[in-house]
């Protein structure tokens, strides 16, 4: 697990240690303020080593632009996400190469601004129902913001997926979810320490789903992915015979599963079950999570920051004025929307993204050898004060849009970045605008004195002990008729 350097260009890469750095993914997994992070902040490249493993951590945008844009073709999502392939299957999230082209090209209409409004009822059903169940009535209320963020947003997703008709299967689907996400985790964790071939990854899923007997907790993994596998594909089944009873409704669709269903390439075909089923179950596990864990942290900020809240506040009730949100409410509510994405400035829930280079390269003089995996991270880029000025400071303006062109493209990067952004952004910015000013109208949400908040870096950054919150009922004269 040495760190020593082989670099003989002309410039020579900072090293830090790998066994370092290997002691604390096995305890704790990478973290946001750990070795590797640590090392960045005095050089924009540092390159370690451990089971074998060469990798290299970029924190200059121009380094992050070069790998997502102008090198594209050179890097490709790294062997972590051959555990989540095992879940999900072969989705925009997993795919490569032109297969992953070609899909994009047919999935890019999809979440196109004319169909996210005819979804917009199916995402505004399940907050009203949430507020119907959250508001008991009284002034004070204490809840989990992260459980009750994940739960909302699971259901969210699962009936702009698969319509008003399927929301139980969001919270049938829940708890299997949750774990599967937290099983993943740790299996990428075992992956970064003993440096597993891409092949031996994917034969191990495929291997823990089909294994006719397995013992715990192999057992309870092979159960999560059985589980969510059937449930998905009971629901693509009855829709197909529905729409096989209805005649194909083409563009007349009113979900996203109808949409997914209705999808044709160049030549006319429709994309195989098999990928519709893959495309859903990614959208539901990867669009929920990240969502979920965003609006907790926002909350958390706004708590802490409570001149940006009172301007949010103030926002809701006038461009609302007491009426439930539509579609055409949303592009007025700039603050509010403002805060959601300078939350994901401060806690991005996507704090790392990795890379691995499938052919030599060359980044400012650094040589990156064929091999060798790329650490983008999010969460120190998006704190680094040359892009970023006061970093620590919650600071919405940043992100009005007069304000937010001025940013480096690759130094924001909560979905991702280059060709590769997520898909899902316009319907993460949807939701989580929509969820914020409905929640407002009603409740002013602080933190419960003494409850610790620290950073979690797993799959996404979340709380490591949850998020006790207390919302407190507005003044009726703040939010009168208010949904």
């Amino acid at each position: 697990m040495s760190a020593v350097s082989t670099v003989s260009a002309s410039r020579r890469t900072p090293t830090i240690s790998g066994l370092q750095v290997a002691r604390e993914t096995l305890r704790d997994g990478l973290s946001v303020d750990g070795p590797v992070i640590r090392a960045v902040r005095d050089s924009d490249i540092v390159r370690f080593s451990f089971a074998g493993r060469t990798q290299f951590v970029l924190k200059h945008p121009d380094y992050v632009d070069h790998v997502l844009h102008g090198a594209v073709d050179r890097y490709r999502k790294s062997v972590e996400y051959e555990v989540l392939r095992t879940v999900v299957g072969l989705s925009l999230f997993t795919d490569e190469g032109e297969s992953w082209r070609r899909h994009r090209m047919m999935l890019n209409p999809v979440l196109a601004k004319r169909h996210l409004e005819i979804l917009f009822p199916l995402m505004l059903s399940p907050v009203e129902q949430f507020m119907r169940s959250f508001d008991d009535g009284t002034d004070r209320i204490e809840l989990t913001m992260t459980q009750a963020m994940t739960e909302l947003t699971l259901d969210v997703v699962g009936s702009a997926l698969f319509g008003r008709g399927m929301a139980d299967l969001a919270k049938r689907i829940g708890p299997t979810v949750t774990s599967g996400l937290r099983a993943a985790e740790r299996a990428i964790r075992m992956i970064l320490l003993f440096n597993l071939p891409w092949w031996m990854t994917r034969a191990w899923g495929s291997f823990v789903y089909h294994a006719p007997v397995l013992p715990p907790p192999l057992s309870r993994v092979q159960g999560i992915m059985r589980t969510v596998d059937e449930m998905v594909w009971q629901v693509i089944r009855e829709r197909q015979a529905t729409m096989r009873s209805d005649g194909d409704r083409g563009e007349d669709v009113e979900d996203l599963l109808g949409l997914l269903l209705s999808v044709r390439d160049e030549r006319g075909e429709p994309m195989p079950l098999r990928r519709v089923r893959d495309e859903a179950t990614t959208f539901m596990l990867a669009g929920h999570e990240t969502t979920a864990n965003a609006l907790s942290w926002m909350w958390y900020l706004l708590a802490l920051n409570q001149d940006a809240r009172e301007r949010m506040l103030h926002e809701v009730d006038t461009v609302l004025e007491g009426h439930v949100p539509t579609a055409g409410d949303l592009p007025a509510l700039r603050w509010t929307a403002a805060c959601f994405q300078e939350a994901m400035r401060v806690l991005p829930p996507v704090w790392m993204i990795p890379r691995l280079a499938i052919a030599d390269d060359e980044i400012d003089g650094h040589p990156i050898p064929r091999g060798s995996t790329i650490l983008i991270p999010i969460h120190a880029i998006h704190h680094d004060p040359r892009w970023w000025p006061d970093p620590e400071v919650f600071d919405p303006e940043r992100f009005l849009p007069e304000n937010a062109r001025g940013h480096h493209r690759s130094a924001y990067l909560p979905f991702g970045g280059g060709r590769r952004v997520c898909i899902g952004k316009s319907f993460a910015l949807m939701e989580a605008t929509l969820i914020t000013a409905m929640m407002s109208q009603r409740f002013v949400f602080e933190l419960v004195p003494g409850h610790p908040v620290v950073p979690e870096a797993t799959l996404t950054l979340r709380p490591r002990h949850g998020l006790r919150m207390i919302a407190r009922r507005r003044p009726v004269a703040e939010c009168e008729g208010a949904a």
